[in-house]
């Protein structure tokens, strides 16, 4: 007796699903990811089509979701037009956004982009009934993140760059995941072009101006163990960040959305970071400073129009 579809696709669910619980597949994936509908990052780009592809081999059918960032200077527009092409040849639901410009706009364009973009994902991830996004980082993307940061004096949360896992920005309940970051971007071009599949080339890629870019074909080509070497520091820095983050919490006498109470003689490292963690939305590390060394009765404001004074050696409250 043959079986049918359904029960096809469900024997393959479970298998990918072992393979998960066991550490066995190669492409790292939330252990969920079989029994949770998850959304896909889709650009266009070799990374993305490279992880909805391989989503798709193992049974894995995300909705995707490409924003196009419109800006003049790129190809926001060949790449829509090839997501739709590519998921309505795959079967694959997508759904699409676009930044809207409204009048003069500040910041940078990466951040522009990003802040668009991770509102994007903020929004359509729960319309579509969606519990996550999984995105297309690889160790590349991961390697050039620790050296901007380092550009920016990030201490060991900053420079640990991002993980396998963690959540939308301004959507704390909205998992993200990175599937590929055991991986390099050459191994998803060779990849695909073993099977044949095009993709499309962001042409803003190309510009040494942008400092991301400058590092890959400036910097990455003379440093042949650089993104391995990278990884590693990240990974190092990333353990060693959460245990100064349990350090922290421990530190902390009281914390509620109003007063910060600290242990006495807590060490300035696991200050900053009590800090940092009771406002995360507007402590910049210049900021976090600037209430470390305010005398006890001083009062100061913090972005977002926030005053804070210290009523003791160790704590703070907002006015």
């Amino acid at each position: 007796m043959g079986l049918d579809a359904r029960a096809i696709n469900g024997l393959l669910r479970e298998h990918v699903s072992g393979m998960v619980r066991r550490g066995e597949y190669p492409m790292r994936l939330p252990q969920d990811v079989t029994q949770e509908r998850w959304a896909l990052g889709l650009s266009g780009g070799a990374d993305s089509v490279a992880l909805l592809l391989k989503c798709l081999e193992v049974g894995v059918r995300p909705v995707a979701l490409y924003f196009n960032h419109a800006f003049a200077d790129e190809n926001g527009d060949e790449a829509e037009a090839f997501c739709r092409e590519l998921c309505a040849s795959l079967g694959v639901a997508l759904v699409v956004g676009r930044r809207q410009v409204c009048g003069q706009e500040r910041g940078s364009k990466e951040s522009r982009a990003r802040a668009a973009r991770m509102a994007f994902f903020a929004r359509e991830i729960p319309a579509a009934g969606c519990v996550g996004i999984l995105l297309a980082h690889q160790a590349d993307d991961r390697a050039e993140n620790l050296i901007l940061r380092l550009a920016r004096g990030c201490g060991a949360e900053g420079l640990s760059s991002f993980g396998w896992g963690g959540a939308v920005p301004g959507a704390p309940l909205l998992r993200v995941w990175r599937p590929l970051l055991d991986e390099t971007h050459a191994a998803q071009v060779a990849w695909l072009k073993a099977r044949g599949q095009s993709w499309v080339e962001d042409v803003s890629n190309a510009d040494v101006t942008i400092p991301r870019n400058a590092i890959r074909h400036l910097l990455t080509p003379v440093l042949p163990h650089f993104t391995a070497g990278a990884n590693a520091s990240a990974d190092l820095l990333a353990e060693e960040s959460a245990c100064l983050a349990r350090l922290a919490e421990a530190a902390i006498v009281s914390r509620t959305e109003q007063t910060l109470e600290l242990c006495p003689e807590t060490d300035a490292v696991l200050a900053r970071r009590a800090l940092r963690k009771w406002l995360p939305n507007v402590m910049t590390r210049h900021q976090t400073e600037a209430l470390l060394a305010l005398p006890v009765g001083g009062v100061t404001q913090v972005e977002g129009g926030i005053t804070v004074k210290r009523v003791g050696d160790w704590t703070w409250v907002r006015l």
